[in-house]
């Protein structure tokens, strides 16, 4: 498939079928068509044809969306940067890639350093003289900050090849096929990856997808949107249906037609209750890191039967078919069947390797020699991970110190490295470790090893660092860590230590 005429091709034939509702304001694909051309003449007149790589502000308005085709029709990559995280984070993101260019639909923009542009005040009336598209597999279609260890963001390019294998994966899915008249749940901002998979099959075949605002309170607002617009596809993370859980008795959505979750682990026993609010659904499994293109692996939940899960956590799946998966023990050595180990992926969909960072690209990136005797090039997921006698793989946790939160990756070293780097914290033991909250979320506590003290200039240091997520919900106090047997801090008992 080729993507991007494949949109061209939607948007034209699809032209009277609603696209967007956001802010419960519906926008036709003769709508999004007349903005992405009106923005493809901007960005031809106001842009180097050597400038690459442009910022975009993640609004939620048609603008931002059709900016995003846009660019793509242009031969350009976008750089998603959310509104509500940190300025000093934002900037650092856009200078390590030296954007010079801006799109910000907002009335007032924070990004003044930049050349702006406002799609919402371009007042070119060009109808369609932009047939050409300027499109080649090898360009980069996006690039991903995601939480870094070192305390800066790590940078992830996206190629129109990996996003050309991700959809063909897609399209060839028995279990997953949308139609003209889905109503789709997009709830991601644009900085999260998986906000491709909710957005592109849904334009693909000319469905309407229903936006949920950035500062919304997610899963109140996704509860409204299918209550309201009988929506049947919801793509959301796992915590979403956590907070609705004291709402399932409420819900009854027999509309959905397809509920898919990623980006964190799936609980089998909250779906269990969840698939009696969505009697005629299919539910599906996704997994996949941001350096895989979003998704691959997945897992279809079996109503009537036994499913395959793991200290309950529902299974990840078999791979997509053109997507290879092994599993390597420390020593590099393929693991036997419910042997645990680090899953690797290997294909289309992988990365060309992380934004000027050749020591992680290093590390992170090997060649393989595969059972069929061909060399590939793998990703290590820092995921442990086991794969069944009847080829299933079991998600067990991560090798590292990344954790999930509400979706979003968060390397915890890149926390603690704020918060060590703040005046009240530079003499003292501190650790940052992951602890599950009353609602069985994923919540960040920084513990410092120190008599207790006021700790509000530091939260607010942390919060001028680091995007909101990634902030530290409490501060845990403590006379001494725990350590094990071998002298090393023991998180598990600590992590006791702070539930208790």
């Amino acid at each position: 498939m080729n993507l991007i005429y494949s949109l061209h091709k939607s948007f034209k034939q699809n032209s009277k079928n609603q696209a967007f509702c956001i802010n419960d304001s519906f926008f036709t694909y003769q709508d999004l068509l007349e903005r992405v051309i009106k923005i493809r003449s901007a960005i031809v007149s106001q842009i180097s044809s050597d400038e690459k790589y442009v910022g975009l502000i993640a609004n939620n308005d048609l603008e931002t969306y059709a900016t995003m085709f846009a660019l793509w029709m242009e031969g350009k990559a976008y750089i998603p940067i959310s509104p509500s995280a940190p300025l000093t984070r934002n900037l650092e993101i856009l200078n390590s890639i030296n954007v010079k260019v801006v799109f910000d639909s907002s009335e007032n923009s924070n990004f003044s350093l930049f050349k702006i542009i406002n799609a919402t005040q371009i007042n070119d009336n060009t109808t369609d003289k932009f047939e050409e598209i300027k499109f080649n597999e090898n360009n980069v279609a996006y690039v991903l900050f995601t939480s870094g260890s070192t305390g800066a963001p790590k940078g992830i390019p996206i190629s129109f090849k990996n996003l050309n294998a991700l959809i063909t994966e897609l399209d060839i899915d028995d279990e997953y096929k949308l139609n003209s008249s889905d109503r789709c749940l997009q709830m991601y901002d644009l900085t999260f990856d998986a906000s491709l998979t909710a957005i592109l099959p849904a334009l693909l075949v000319g469905a309407c997808l229903y936006t949920v605002p950035s500062d919304a309170i997610k899963y109140f607002y996704t509860y409204k949107l299918l209550e309201k617009y009988k929506l049947t596809v919801l793509k959301m993370v796992p915590s979403i249906i956590y907070y609705l859980r004291p709402y399932f008795e409420e819900i009854n959505a027999p509309s959905v037609r397809y509920s898919i979750f990623g980006g964190e682990k799936l609980y089998e026993d909250i779906v269990k209750e969840w698939v009696k609010c969505i009697p005629n659904s299919t539910v599906l499994n996704h997994y996949g890191p941001t350096e895989f293109t979003v998704c691959s692996t997945y897992y279809k939940y079996k109503a009537k039967s036994e499913n395959k899960s793991h200290n309950g956590v529902l299974s990840i799946g078999k791979p997509f078919k053109n997507v290879e998966c092994i599993i390597l023990n420390n020593e590099g050595n393929v693991v036997p069947e419910n042997n645990e180990g680090e899953l690797c992926l290997s294909g289309d969909q992988l990365t060309p390797g992380y934004w000027n960072n050749e020591a992680l690209n290093t590390s992170s990136f090997f060649m393989h020699k595969t059972e069929s005797g061909e060399v590939k090039r793998f990703y290590k997921t820092g995921d442990l991970c086991f794969k069944d006698e009847n080829g299933y793989y079991m998600y067990v946790g991560r090798k590292d110190f990344q954790v999930k939160i509400g979706g979003y990756r968060v390397e915890l070293g890149e926390v603690e490295y704020h918060a060590r780097n703040h005046e009240s914290t530079k003499s003292k033991n501190i650790l940052v470790i992951d602890v599950k909250n009353s609602s069985n979320n994923d919540e960040i506590v920084l513990v410092i090893e120190s008599i207790k003290f006021d700790a509000k200039e530091l939260m607010e240091y942390m919060s001028e660092k680091l995007t909101d997520y990634m902030v530290p919900k409490k501060v845990f106090f403590v006379d001494n860590f725990p350590h094990n047997k071998n002298g090393k801090i023991d998180r598990k008992q600590l992590r006791d230590l702070v539930k208790s």
